[in-house]
Protein backbone atom coordinates (compact mmCIF):
# COMPACT_ATOMS: atom_id res chain seq x y z
CA UNK A 1 0.00 0.00 0.00
CA UNK A 2 1.29 2.98 -1.12
CA UNK A 3 1.91 6.17 1.50
CA UNK A 4 0.22 9.14 1.34
CA UNK A 5 3.53 11.86 -0.24
CA UNK A 6 4.51 13.92 2.75
CA UNK A 7 4.00 18.17 1.78
CA UNK A 8 7.66 19.80 1.36
CA UNK A 9 7.36 23.20 0.04
CA UNK A 10 4.41 25.61 -0.26
CA UNK A 11 5.10 29.20 -3.12
CA UNK A 12 2.87 31.85 -4.02
CA UNK A 13 2.75 33.10 -7.46
CA UNK A 14 3.31 36.52 -5.90
CA UNK A 15 5.65 37.49 -2.90
CA UNK A 16 5.58 41.44 -3.35
CA UNK A 17 1.86 42.66 -4.29
CA UNK A 18 0.62 46.61 -4.58
CA UNK A 19 -2.74 47.25 -4.50
CA UNK A 20 -5.12 50.00 -4.03
CA UNK A 21 -8.24 50.31 -1.67
CA UNK A 22 -10.85 48.19 -2.83
CA UNK A 23 -8.93 46.22 -5.21
CA UNK A 24 -9.41 42.65 -5.17
CA UNK A 25 -6.70 39.71 -6.13
CA UNK A 26 -5.66 36.16 -5.76
CA UNK A 27 -3.12 35.07 -4.19
CA UNK A 28 -2.59 31.20 -5.91
CA UNK A 29 -0.61 28.33 -4.03
CA UNK A 30 1.38 25.63 -5.10
CA UNK A 31 2.14 22.36 -2.99
CA UNK A 32 5.29 20.24 -3.73
CA UNK A 33 5.12 17.48 -4.37
CA UNK A 34 1.68 18.02 -5.83
CA UNK A 35 0.28 14.83 -4.79
CA UNK A 36 0.32 15.48 -0.88
CA UNK A 37 -2.82 15.53 0.85
CA UNK A 38 -2.74 19.27 2.57
CA UNK A 39 -5.28 21.71 3.89
CA UNK A 40 -4.27 25.39 3.67
CA UNK A 41 -5.26 27.85 6.20
CA UNK A 42 -4.68 31.76 4.91
CA UNK A 43 -3.79 34.78 7.19
CA UNK A 44 -3.45 38.29 7.23
CA UNK A 45 -1.44 40.39 9.67
CA UNK A 46 -3.59 43.23 9.57
CA UNK A 47 -7.03 42.41 8.58
CA UNK A 48 -7.51 46.09 8.91
CA UNK A 49 -5.43 46.76 6.08
CA UNK A 50 -6.13 43.58 3.59
CA UNK A 51 -8.36 40.69 4.22
CA UNK A 52 -8.11 37.24 2.95
CA UNK A 53 -10.94 34.11 2.73
CA UNK A 54 -10.04 30.39 3.02
CA UNK A 55 -9.38 30.43 -1.18
CA UNK A 56 -6.58 33.45 -1.01
CA UNK A 57 -9.07 35.90 -2.34
CA UNK A 58 -7.62 39.31 -0.92
CA UNK A 59 -9.50 42.71 -0.84
CA UNK A 60 -7.43 45.95 0.18
CA UNK A 61 -9.28 47.84 2.59
CA UNK A 62 -7.11 50.49 3.66
CA UNK A 63 -3.69 52.23 2.61
CA UNK A 64 -1.17 50.06 4.35
CA UNK A 65 1.19 47.64 4.69
CA UNK A 66 0.54 43.97 6.10
CA UNK A 67 1.72 39.94 4.89
CA UNK A 68 -0.47 37.67 3.94
CA UNK A 69 0.68 34.14 4.78
CA UNK A 70 -0.70 30.19 3.56
CA UNK A 71 0.74 27.66 5.59
CA UNK A 72 -0.45 23.71 6.11
CA UNK A 73 1.18 22.32 9.83
CA UNK A 74 5.13 24.13 9.95
CA UNK A 75 5.36 24.87 6.23
CA UNK A 76 4.48 28.57 4.90
CA UNK A 77 4.52 30.81 2.03
CA UNK A 78 4.49 34.40 2.77
CA UNK A 79 3.40 37.60 0.36
CA UNK A 80 4.14 40.90 1.77
CA UNK A 81 1.15 43.75 0.35
CA UNK A 82 1.03 47.46 0.20
CA UNK A 83 -2.13 49.37 -0.06
CA UNK A 84 -2.12 52.95 -1.25
CA UNK A 85 -4.99 54.97 -1.66
CA UNK A 86 -5.06 54.51 -5.20
CA UNK A 87 -4.50 51.35 -7.45
CA UNK A 88 -1.25 51.33 -8.99
CA UNK A 89 -1.25 51.97 -12.61
CA UNK A 90 -0.45 49.00 -15.49
CA UNK A 91 2.47 50.11 -17.19
CA UNK A 92 2.64 47.27 -19.59
CA UNK A 93 1.45 43.80 -20.51
CA UNK A 94 3.56 41.05 -22.52
CA UNK A 95 2.07 37.30 -23.91
CA UNK A 96 4.82 34.92 -24.54
CA UNK A 97 5.05 33.39 -26.84
CA UNK A 98 3.48 36.21 -29.51
CA UNK A 99 3.29 33.07 -31.89
CA UNK A 100 2.40 29.51 -30.93
CA UNK A 101 1.31 26.59 -32.98
CA UNK A 102 -1.10 23.72 -31.15
CA UNK A 103 -2.53 20.87 -32.32
CA UNK A 104 -6.22 19.76 -32.63
CA UNK A 105 -7.47 18.62 -29.31
CA UNK A 106 -3.83 19.78 -27.80
CA UNK A 107 -3.06 22.27 -25.16
CA UNK A 108 -0.10 25.40 -24.73
CA UNK A 109 0.53 27.62 -22.22
CA UNK A 110 0.78 31.20 -22.58
CA UNK A 111 1.94 33.65 -19.69
CA UNK A 112 1.13 37.16 -19.41
CA UNK A 113 4.01 39.47 -17.85
CA UNK A 114 2.43 42.79 -16.36
CA UNK A 115 4.68 45.43 -15.56
CA UNK A 116 5.02 46.43 -12.61
CA UNK A 117 5.61 43.09 -11.60
CA UNK A 118 3.74 43.55 -7.84
CA UNK A 119 0.61 45.20 -9.72
CA UNK A 120 -2.27 43.62 -7.54
CA UNK A 121 -4.39 43.11 -11.48
CA UNK A 122 -6.29 40.43 -12.55
CA UNK A 123 -4.72 39.14 -16.29
CA UNK A 124 -8.25 38.23 -18.01
CA UNK A 125 -7.64 36.09 -21.38
CA UNK A 126 -10.16 35.76 -24.37
CA UNK A 127 -9.64 34.06 -27.89
CA UNK A 128 -11.01 35.71 -30.47
CA UNK A 129 -12.38 32.54 -31.42
CA UNK A 130 -13.34 30.05 -29.65
CA UNK A 131 -14.34 27.75 -32.63
CA UNK A 132 -10.89 27.25 -33.39
CA UNK A 133 -9.36 27.73 -29.94
CA UNK A 134 -10.29 28.10 -26.60
CA UNK A 135 -8.48 29.99 -23.78
CA UNK A 136 -8.43 29.56 -20.11
CA UNK A 137 -8.16 31.96 -17.08
CA UNK A 138 -4.67 30.82 -16.24
CA UNK A 139 -3.34 31.31 -19.99
CA UNK A 140 -3.90 27.31 -20.72
CA UNK A 141 -4.89 27.39 -24.92
CA UNK A 142 -6.91 24.41 -26.15
CA UNK A 143 -7.46 23.44 -29.81
CA UNK A 144 -10.81 23.26 -31.31
CA UNK A 145 -10.21 23.40 -35.20
CA UNK A 146 -7.52 23.95 -37.81
CA UNK A 147 -7.58 27.79 -38.42
CA UNK A 148 -5.46 31.14 -36.99
CA UNK A 149 -7.15 32.75 -34.24
CA UNK A 150 -5.69 35.43 -31.38
CA UNK A 151 -5.64 35.06 -27.68
CA UNK A 152 -5.92 38.41 -26.20
CA UNK A 153 -4.53 39.16 -22.40
CA UNK A 154 -5.76 42.09 -20.56
CA UNK A 155 -4.59 43.83 -17.44
CA UNK A 156 -4.87 47.34 -16.23
CA UNK A 157 -6.83 48.52 -19.31
CA UNK A 158 -3.49 47.39 -21.03
CA UNK A 159 -3.67 44.44 -24.00
CA UNK A 160 -0.96 42.14 -25.41
CA UNK A 161 -1.75 39.15 -27.92
CA UNK A 162 -0.41 35.69 -29.29
CA UNK A 163 -1.18 34.69 -32.92
CA UNK A 164 -2.01 31.10 -32.44
CA UNK A 165 -2.33 28.46 -35.23
CA UNK A 166 -4.26 25.27 -34.90
CA UNK A 167 -2.86 22.72 -36.80
CA UNK A 168 -3.63 18.74 -37.53
CA UNK A 169 0.10 18.43 -38.86
CA UNK A 170 1.98 20.86 -36.90
CA UNK A 171 5.93 21.44 -37.85
CA UNK A 172 8.85 19.29 -37.02
CA UNK A 173 11.75 21.16 -37.30
CA UNK A 174 12.99 23.95 -38.73
CA UNK A 175 16.64 24.54 -39.85
CA UNK A 176 18.75 27.89 -41.55
CA UNK A 177 21.29 27.59 -43.70
CA UNK A 178 23.69 29.65 -41.57
CA UNK A 179 24.06 29.41 -38.11
CA UNK A 180 27.00 31.61 -37.88
CA UNK A 181 27.33 34.56 -39.88
CA UNK A 182 30.33 37.44 -40.09
CA UNK A 183 29.39 40.35 -41.35
CA UNK A 184 30.68 44.36 -42.12
CA UNK A 185 28.40 47.39 -41.15
CA UNK A 186 26.55 47.92 -44.25
CA UNK A 187 26.32 44.32 -45.90
CA UNK A 188 23.14 42.53 -46.71
CA UNK A 189 22.36 39.16 -46.35
CA UNK A 190 19.59 37.10 -47.34
CA UNK A 191 18.84 33.66 -44.88
CA UNK A 192 17.13 30.44 -46.04
CA UNK A 193 15.08 28.46 -43.89
CA UNK A 194 14.00 24.29 -44.47
CA UNK A 195 10.61 24.13 -42.89
CA UNK A 196 9.91 19.99 -42.25
CA UNK A 197 7.34 17.91 -42.69
CA UNK A 198 6.88 19.99 -46.26
CA UNK A 199 3.07 19.07 -45.82
CA UNK A 200 2.79 20.69 -42.08
CA UNK A 201 -0.17 22.66 -42.05
CA UNK A 202 1.39 26.34 -40.93
CA UNK A 203 4.65 26.38 -42.40
CA UNK A 204 4.86 30.38 -42.37
CA UNK A 205 8.03 32.08 -40.98
CA UNK A 206 8.68 34.62 -38.31
CA UNK A 207 11.92 36.36 -38.51
CA UNK A 208 13.13 38.29 -35.55
CA UNK A 209 16.69 39.82 -34.33
CA UNK A 210 17.61 40.57 -31.14
CA UNK A 211 18.79 43.76 -31.35
CA UNK A 212 18.01 45.84 -34.07
CA UNK A 213 20.36 48.63 -33.64
CA UNK A 214 22.69 46.31 -34.79
CA UNK A 215 21.30 44.09 -37.59
CA UNK A 216 17.50 43.83 -38.95
CA UNK A 217 15.60 40.76 -40.54
CA UNK A 218 12.43 41.63 -43.02
CA UNK A 219 10.01 38.95 -43.39
CA UNK A 220 11.78 37.17 -45.93
CA UNK A 221 15.01 36.61 -43.88
CA UNK A 222 17.04 39.57 -45.11
CA UNK A 223 19.62 40.58 -42.69
CA UNK A 224 21.08 44.14 -42.77
CA UNK A 225 24.16 44.76 -40.55
CA UNK A 226 23.73 48.30 -39.61
CA UNK A 227 26.40 48.45 -36.81
CA UNK A 228 29.40 46.97 -35.07
CA UNK A 229 28.26 44.20 -32.26
CA UNK A 230 26.81 40.95 -32.02
CA UNK A 231 23.04 39.65 -32.14
CA UNK A 232 21.19 36.47 -33.53
CA UNK A 233 18.64 36.31 -35.83
CA UNK A 234 15.67 33.83 -34.82
CA UNK A 235 13.54 31.79 -37.74
CA UNK A 236 10.36 30.54 -35.77
CA UNK A 237 7.68 28.37 -37.11
CA UNK A 238 5.02 26.70 -35.31
CA UNK A 239 6.64 25.66 -32.06
CA UNK A 240 10.10 25.42 -33.27
CA UNK A 241 13.10 27.67 -34.42
CA UNK A 242 16.85 27.66 -35.42
CA UNK A 243 19.06 30.60 -34.63
CA UNK A 244 22.12 32.24 -36.43
CA UNK A 245 24.72 34.24 -34.87
CA UNK A 246 25.71 37.62 -36.79
CA UNK A 247 28.99 39.33 -35.45
CA UNK A 248 29.22 42.91 -37.38
CA UNK A 249 32.34 44.03 -37.98
CA UNK A 250 32.29 48.02 -37.61
CA UNK A 251 33.87 50.15 -40.47
CA UNK A 252 36.11 53.06 -39.22
CA UNK A 253 35.05 55.92 -38.36
CA UNK A 254 34.64 58.65 -41.01
CA UNK A 255 33.50 62.05 -42.11
CA UNK A 256 30.09 61.66 -42.86
CA UNK A 257 29.22 59.25 -40.23
CA UNK A 258 26.18 59.38 -38.72
CA UNK A 259 25.70 60.16 -34.74
CA UNK A 260 23.40 59.26 -32.37
CA UNK A 261 21.69 59.85 -28.96
CA UNK A 262 23.06 57.00 -27.02
CA UNK A 263 26.86 58.15 -28.03
CA UNK A 264 26.95 55.73 -30.83
CA UNK A 265 27.64 56.37 -34.88
CA UNK A 266 27.33 54.09 -38.00
CA UNK A 267 28.03 54.70 -41.65
CA UNK A 268 24.68 54.21 -42.81
CA UNK A 269 21.66 55.86 -41.27
CA UNK A 270 19.34 54.23 -38.75
CA UNK A 271 15.96 55.51 -38.45
CA UNK A 272 15.16 53.01 -35.47
CA UNK A 273 17.72 55.68 -33.32
CA UNK A 274 17.52 58.72 -32.84
CA UNK A 275 20.34 60.45 -35.51
CA UNK A 276 21.69 64.07 -33.64
CA UNK A 277 24.30 65.10 -35.84
CA UNK A 278 27.00 64.21 -38.86
CA UNK A 279 30.51 63.95 -38.10
CA UNK A 280 32.58 66.35 -39.51
CA UNK A 281 36.15 65.74 -38.62
CA UNK A 282 38.00 62.12 -37.16
CA UNK A 283 40.95 62.97 -34.98
CA UNK A 284 41.76 64.06 -30.98
CA UNK A 285 40.73 67.59 -29.95
CA UNK A 286 42.36 66.96 -26.35
CA UNK A 287 45.54 67.30 -27.69
CA UNK A 288 45.05 71.02 -28.17
CA UNK A 289 42.14 71.67 -26.29
CA UNK A 290 43.45 71.78 -22.51
CA UNK A 291 39.94 72.11 -20.89
CA UNK A 292 38.08 69.37 -23.19
CA UNK A 293 41.51 67.26 -22.09
CA UNK A 294 40.76 67.95 -18.38
CA UNK A 295 37.02 67.80 -18.36
CA UNK A 296 36.25 64.60 -21.17
CA UNK A 297 39.25 63.03 -21.44
CA UNK A 298 37.18 60.54 -23.35
CA UNK A 299 36.33 62.53 -26.03
CA UNK A 300 39.27 61.67 -28.19
CA UNK A 301 37.34 60.14 -31.35
CA UNK A 302 36.51 63.87 -33.33
CA UNK A 303 33.95 66.22 -34.11
CA UNK A 304 30.08 66.39 -34.91
CA UNK A 305 28.06 69.04 -36.20
CA UNK A 306 24.66 69.39 -35.12
CA UNK A 307 20.83 68.79 -38.02
CA UNK A 308 20.15 72.41 -36.94
CA UNK A 309 20.70 76.26 -36.58
CA UNK A 310 19.70 79.03 -35.43
CA UNK A 311 16.58 79.52 -37.07
CA UNK A 312 16.75 83.58 -37.82
CA UNK A 313 19.63 86.02 -37.83
CA UNK A 314 21.75 85.98 -35.22
CA UNK A 315 24.69 88.60 -33.23
CA UNK A 316 27.83 87.65 -32.21
CA UNK A 317 27.26 90.39 -29.33
CA UNK A 318 24.67 92.72 -30.14
CA UNK A 319 25.77 95.55 -27.56
CA UNK A 320 29.40 95.21 -27.71
CA UNK A 321 29.79 99.28 -28.97
CA UNK A 322 28.01 99.80 -25.28
CA UNK A 323 30.96 97.27 -23.61
CA UNK A 324 33.52 98.54 -25.54
CA UNK A 325 36.13 96.05 -24.48
CA UNK A 326 37.07 92.34 -25.49
CA UNK A 327 34.79 89.69 -23.68
CA UNK A 328 38.73 87.78 -23.13
CA UNK A 329 40.10 90.52 -21.26
CA UNK A 330 37.50 89.74 -18.60
CA UNK A 331 37.94 86.29 -18.88
CA UNK A 332 42.01 86.94 -18.63
CA UNK A 333 41.47 89.18 -15.84
CA UNK A 334 38.38 86.81 -13.77
CA UNK A 335 38.44 82.97 -14.86
CA UNK A 336 41.61 80.90 -13.89
CA UNK A 337 40.10 77.67 -15.95
CA UNK A 338 39.94 78.58 -19.31
CA UNK A 339 42.02 80.72 -21.67
CA UNK A 340 41.34 83.31 -23.00
CA UNK A 341 39.35 83.63 -26.41
CA UNK A 342 40.78 86.89 -27.74
CA UNK A 343 43.88 86.12 -30.48
CA UNK A 344 45.40 87.66 -33.66
CA UNK A 345 45.40 86.53 -37.34
CA UNK A 346 49.25 85.33 -37.13
CA UNK A 347 49.41 81.85 -38.18
CA UNK A 348 51.20 80.75 -34.83
CA UNK A 349 47.93 82.00 -33.01
CA UNK A 350 44.95 80.48 -30.88
CA UNK A 351 43.36 81.24 -34.68
CA UNK A 352 44.71 78.41 -36.06
CA UNK A 353 43.94 76.26 -32.85
CA UNK A 354 40.97 73.67 -32.50
CA UNK A 355 40.04 75.00 -28.85
CA UNK A 356 36.07 75.78 -29.27
CA UNK A 357 35.45 73.66 -25.82
CA UNK A 358 37.50 75.94 -23.97
CA UNK A 359 36.10 79.42 -25.65
CA UNK A 360 32.48 78.00 -24.98
CA UNK A 361 33.32 77.70 -21.09
CA UNK A 362 35.03 81.04 -20.93
CA UNK A 363 32.11 82.98 -23.02
CA UNK A 364 29.54 81.24 -20.52
CA UNK A 365 31.46 82.35 -17.00
CA UNK A 366 31.39 85.51 -18.91
CA UNK A 367 27.70 85.65 -19.77
CA UNK A 368 26.55 84.34 -16.17
CA UNK A 369 28.75 87.40 -14.51
CA UNK A 370 26.14 89.92 -13.33
CA UNK A 371 28.03 93.13 -14.52
CA UNK A 372 28.07 91.42 -18.05
CA UNK A 373 24.21 90.91 -18.48
CA UNK A 374 23.59 94.12 -20.88
CA UNK A 375 26.35 92.58 -23.52
CA UNK A 376 25.92 88.96 -23.38
CA UNK A 377 27.73 86.96 -26.39
CA UNK A 378 24.85 85.93 -28.12
CA UNK A 379 25.85 83.53 -29.98
CA UNK A 380 26.67 81.51 -27.25
CA UNK A 381 23.46 81.95 -25.47
CA UNK A 382 21.69 80.03 -28.78
CA UNK A 383 23.81 77.11 -27.91
CA UNK A 384 23.09 76.56 -24.55
CA UNK A 385 18.90 76.83 -25.64
CA UNK A 386 20.42 74.28 -28.23
CA UNK A 387 21.34 71.90 -25.57
CA UNK A 388 17.92 71.98 -23.94
CA UNK A 389 16.46 70.65 -27.16
CA UNK A 390 18.83 68.73 -28.16
CA UNK A 391 20.50 66.30 -25.39
CA UNK A 392 24.15 65.25 -26.16
CA UNK A 393 24.74 61.83 -24.72
CA UNK A 394 26.81 61.78 -21.33
CA UNK A 395 29.92 60.91 -23.65
CA UNK A 396 30.05 63.56 -25.43
CA UNK A 397 31.43 67.26 -24.69
CA UNK A 398 27.60 68.64 -24.70
CA UNK A 399 27.07 71.29 -27.53
CA UNK A 400 29.75 73.97 -27.99
CA UNK A 401 30.77 76.99 -30.05
CA UNK A 402 33.45 75.72 -32.42
CA UNK A 403 36.15 78.48 -32.77
CA UNK A 404 37.71 79.82 -35.57
CA UNK A 405 39.32 76.55 -36.35
CA UNK A 406 37.03 74.05 -35.88
CA UNK A 407 34.39 76.15 -37.75
CA UNK A 408 36.49 76.36 -40.48
CA UNK A 409 37.61 72.28 -40.54
CA UNK A 410 33.91 72.39 -40.73
CA UNK A 411 34.23 73.61 -44.70
CA UNK A 412 37.67 72.76 -45.71
CA UNK A 413 38.69 69.99 -43.49
CA UNK A 414 42.41 69.95 -41.91
CA UNK A 415 43.74 72.92 -44.23
CA UNK A 416 47.41 73.12 -43.21
CA UNK A 417 48.05 77.02 -43.89
CA UNK A 418 46.81 80.16 -41.70
CA UNK A 419 42.75 79.73 -42.04
CA UNK A 420 42.85 83.98 -42.46
CA UNK A 421 44.49 83.41 -45.32
CA UNK A 422 42.09 81.17 -47.22
CA UNK A 423 41.28 83.85 -50.05
CA UNK A 424 40.60 81.31 -52.89
CA UNK A 425 36.94 81.26 -54.14
CA UNK A 426 37.10 77.95 -55.90
CA UNK A 427 38.69 76.16 -52.59
CA UNK A 428 37.47 72.55 -52.11
CA UNK A 429 34.53 72.40 -49.47
CA UNK A 430 34.98 68.87 -49.18
CA UNK A 431 33.97 68.51 -45.90
CA UNK A 432 31.00 70.04 -46.47
CA UNK A 433 29.58 68.38 -49.15
CA UNK A 434 30.08 65.15 -47.75
CA UNK A 435 28.22 65.81 -44.51
CA UNK A 436 25.57 67.34 -46.68
CA UNK A 437 25.70 64.49 -48.39
CA UNK A 438 24.79 62.49 -44.95
CA UNK A 439 22.09 65.62 -44.02
CA UNK A 440 19.80 64.91 -46.62
CA UNK A 441 19.08 62.05 -45.28
CA UNK A 442 17.98 62.79 -41.82
CA UNK A 443 13.86 63.92 -42.14
CA UNK A 444 13.99 67.30 -41.22
CA UNK A 445 17.48 67.68 -40.85
CA UNK A 446 18.84 71.11 -42.15
CA UNK A 447 21.63 71.60 -44.88
CA UNK A 448 24.73 72.90 -44.14
CA UNK A 449 26.09 76.32 -45.60
CA UNK A 450 23.86 77.33 -48.17
CA UNK A 451 20.33 77.69 -46.73
CA UNK A 452 19.08 74.54 -49.18
CA UNK A 453 20.36 76.33 -52.14
CA UNK A 454 23.24 74.66 -54.27
CA UNK A 455 26.63 74.49 -52.95
CA UNK A 456 27.97 76.72 -55.93
CA UNK A 457 25.40 79.59 -54.87
CA UNK A 458 27.07 83.26 -54.37
CA UNK A 459 24.45 83.27 -51.40
CA UNK A 460 25.83 81.30 -48.39
CA UNK A 461 26.09 81.35 -44.88
CA UNK A 462 28.18 82.94 -42.33
CA UNK A 463 28.79 81.16 -39.34
CA UNK A 464 30.11 82.33 -35.96
CA UNK A 465 32.68 80.56 -33.99
CA UNK A 466 33.99 81.46 -30.75
CA UNK A 467 37.08 83.43 -31.48
CA UNK A 468 37.26 87.27 -30.93
CA UNK A 469 39.63 89.57 -32.34
CA UNK A 470 39.52 92.90 -30.52
CA UNK A 471 36.38 95.11 -28.91
CA UNK A 472 34.80 95.45 -32.29
CA UNK A 473 35.13 92.25 -34.08
CA UNK A 474 35.04 88.00 -34.16
CA UNK A 475 35.34 85.67 -36.42
CA UNK A 476 32.71 83.89 -38.67
CA UNK A 477 33.12 81.03 -41.21
CA UNK A 478 32.32 81.84 -44.93
CA UNK A 479 30.16 78.39 -45.83
CA UNK A 480 31.53 79.08 -49.66
CA UNK A 481 35.23 77.86 -48.94
CA UNK A 482 36.33 78.09 -45.53
CA UNK A 483 37.72 81.40 -44.80
CA UNK A 484 37.48 82.60 -41.40
CA UNK A 485 37.13 86.69 -42.29
CA UNK A 486 36.28 89.06 -39.28
CA UNK A 487 32.84 90.85 -38.62
CA UNK A 488 31.70 92.99 -36.71
CA UNK A 489 30.02 91.77 -33.43
CA UNK A 490 26.75 92.94 -34.24
CA UNK A 491 26.88 92.45 -37.65
CA UNK A 492 24.31 90.26 -38.31
CA UNK A 493 20.41 90.21 -37.04
CA UNK A 494 19.31 88.69 -41.04
CA UNK A 495 19.45 85.17 -41.83
CA UNK A 496 23.17 84.95 -43.54
CA UNK A 497 24.70 85.06 -40.13
CA UNK A 498 24.06 81.95 -37.58
CA UNK A 499 24.94 79.58 -35.11
CA UNK A 500 25.86 76.07 -35.57
CA UNK A 501 26.28 74.16 -32.73
CA UNK A 502 29.43 71.35 -31.94
CA UNK A 503 30.13 68.66 -30.11
CA UNK A 504 33.30 66.88 -29.49
CA UNK A 505 32.49 62.48 -28.56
Amino acid sequence: MDETPVLESITLNQTELAMGVGDTYTLTATVSPAEAEVTLEWISANPDVVSVDTDGNLTAIAAGTTTVTVRSGEISASCNVTVSEEAPVVESIKVTPETAEVLINGTFQLTAEVTPADAAVEVKWRSSNEDIATVSEDGTVTGIAAGNVIVMAEAGGLTADCMVSVVGAPVESITLDNHELEMVEGDVITLHAEVMPENADNTTITWSSSDESIVTVSGAGTVTALRGGEAVITAKAGNVSDECHVTVEALPLAVGNFYYADGTWSSRYDSNRECIGIVFYVGDITATDKALAREHPGCTHGLVVSLFEAESGSYWQQNDVAYNNTAGSWVEANVTDYETITTDTLMGSNLNIPMGYNNSKAIEAFNAAPENSQWKVEAMEYVISYREDYPAPESSSDWYLGSAKEMSMLATGEYEGNIWDIRDPSSPVDVIETVNESIIQVPGACRVGTMGLDLSSPQVQFYWSSTELDKEYSFCMTAYNGQMPKALKSEGGFRLFTVRPILAF
